[in-house]
């Protein structure tokens, strides 16, 4: 489906950390580099590149510090209505850190905000619980890939 200028529709609107300001919305399939995103605060920020890490000082005005963790990921592939929309080429890898290697997010909703799940590794398997849980919602999920994780406040 296409909006009335001719470009797709995206599956969700972004609706999370305003970082940064020139950043693409994580869920369009239509970006074809992967990019990373943060979260925190149960948001996701925009689509932003490896060599675009933000400064201390910019990503705490950015996200600021409260009883919260701060995951950096890889977006690696984009599931809509149980079918897979677009894969990333990424390196698998293996963080050291508390979460899951893949995560599920599902866009926000006009009642809730953004959901994150920890799913099963490799990434066929994570892509494969992505297109269930996609059909079973009938929406969007993005499949990320945990670079790393802190404490952040």
């Amino acid at each position: 489906m296409n909006d009335a200028d001719g470009s797709p529709d995206l599956p969700v609107d972004h609706r999370g950390i305003n970082w940064p300001e020139d950043g693409d919305n994580p869920f369009d399939g239509s970006v074809s580099w992967s990019g990373l995103v943060y979260w925190a605060h149960g948001e996701l920020s925009r689509l932003f590149h490896a060599d675009r890490m933000p400064t201390d000082t910019e990503l705490l005005r950015a996200i600021p510090m409260g009883y919260t963790t701060l995951t950096l990921m890889e977006r690696v592939a984009l599931v809509v209505n149980g079918r897979q929309q677009r894969i990333w080429q990424h390196d698998a890898r293996y963080a050291k850190t508390p979460l899951q290697p893949y995560q599920l997010v599902l866009p926000p909703t006009a009642t809730s905000g953004y959901l994150k799940f920890g799913t099963t590794w490799p990434f066929k398997w994570a892509v494969r619980d992505a297109e269930a849980l996609s059909a079973r919602t009938g929406g969007a999920v993005l499949v990320c890939q945990v670079l790393s994780n802190q404490n952040w406040h």
